[in-house]
């Protein structure tokens, strides 16, 4: 019975890494299959993946494959995919690596298991360990990215980093509705309808956001830039809408910044003030007013958690400011409240859907 054995093929690689201090070449070989686990040349299909997701990682410097099935043949080397202390050695003295990473495939009952392991060719030590079982032959792809963080000293947590920027490159659409309140300084409220569309990129994303049903209304268009993975810069132009109270439009721009530190939560956190508005008088002649710029008085904070890869939930906070426009009114006309000021505010829960495009 023929073997899968490292005889076949040798995956060599060159990566950096530290272990124990030290800067290693590594060799990694054709893994041996203990039995059927229902995939044709399972060995080397496990290696090329393990070879393939260490290129991920970027701290890794991976060299061209070579096969060198008849090198090996020629120095009578008959290599199977658990490598002992002396075959170890012979392949760096051959090829100049400091460590070979070999392992082994298996089904045991229903579960397909992989084990690799890392071999110091100088002393036989046993560097690093890996192992892990899937369910079925779909999910062997992504135990084998697990393993390679594992044999490169990659913590779990910094594997979810590493998957959150995966997460991140994708193109995504997000749609949504909810409810919420609105208020204004003359404690008139307002039960609203909101509705939000998002287009997310690696590099940038654009939101329309609004309460387009209620007494007390809004609409919005925000974007921001990513410098970074998981924190985004941005700016926001909207609009309030206030039929309580002797009619208000108050606009405002705010700027601020997004930030996702782990993949199923995201934050926003703007301030800015009021550019602009327009105040409806009892003899139904607007009167246009400049905006009083407050910073921090104009504001949006949100939450968002999401539950699985296509559903999110939403907490948004958000306030306006349009302060000292005595001066700018006719004369005779009485603003309802005391002091010339307008203020109010908006809360809302918005379940979000989204889809990868």
């Amino acid at each position: 019975m023929r073997k899968i054995a490292l005889a076949a093929v040798v995956l060599l690689c060159t990566l950096s890494i530290s272990v124990h201090s030290q800067e290693l070449t590594i060799g990694v070989v054709e893994f041996e299959e203990k039995n059927s686990i229902g995939l044709e040349n399972a060995g080397r299909i496990v290696a090329e993946w393990v070879v393939t997701e260490l290129r991920q990682l970027e701290s890794f410097q991976i060299a061209e494959r070579l096969l060198m099935e008849q090198v090996l043949e020629e120095q009578n080397l008959m290599l199977s995919g658990v490598i002992d202390e002396e075959q170890a050695a012979e392949i760096g003295q051959l090829y100049g690596v400091d460590a070979i990473v070999s392992g082994s495939v298996m089904k045991v009952g229903a579960k397909i298991s992989v084990t690799a392991r890392m071999v110091n060719v100088s002393t036989g030590e046993v560097l690093k360990t890996a192992s892990g079982s899937v369910d079925s032959l779909g999910g062997l792809e992504e135990l084998t990215y697990i393993l390679a963080n594992n044999l490169s000293d990659i913590s779990r947590e910094e594997f979810l980093v590493r998957e959150a920027i995966e997460e991140k490159s994708y193109h995504r659409l997000e749609i949504g509705g909810g409810v919420g309140t609105g208020w204004d300084k003359a404690d008139y409220s307002s039960l609203h309808l909101d509705a939000h569309f998002r287009y997310q990129s690696p590099l940038f994303a654009l939101w329309i956001e609004g309460a387009p049903l209620g007494s007390i209304q809004n609409v919005e268009l925000g974007g921001n830039i990513n410098p970074l993975h998981y924190l985004g810069i941005g700016a926001v132009y909207g609009r309030f809408f206030d039929n309580a109270i002797d009619y208000v439009q108050a606009d405002y721009l705010m700027f601020g910044i997004v930030g996702r530190p782990v993949l199923n939560f995201e934050f926003g956190l703007f301030f800015g003030g009021t550019t602009s508005g327009i105040i409806w008088t009892e003899t139904d002649n607007d009167v246009e007013v400049d905006g009083s710029w407050n910073f921090g008085g104009t504001y949006q904070v949100w939450l968002q958690y999401r539950m699985s890869e296509e559903y999110a939930v939403m907490l948004r906070v958000q306030g306006v400011e349009l302060l000292d426009f005595g001066d700018q009114l006719p004369g005779g006309y009485q603003y309802p409240l005391s002091e010339y000021e307008y203020r109010a505010g908006k809360f809302s829960i918005i379940f979000n859907y989204s889809f990868l495009i």
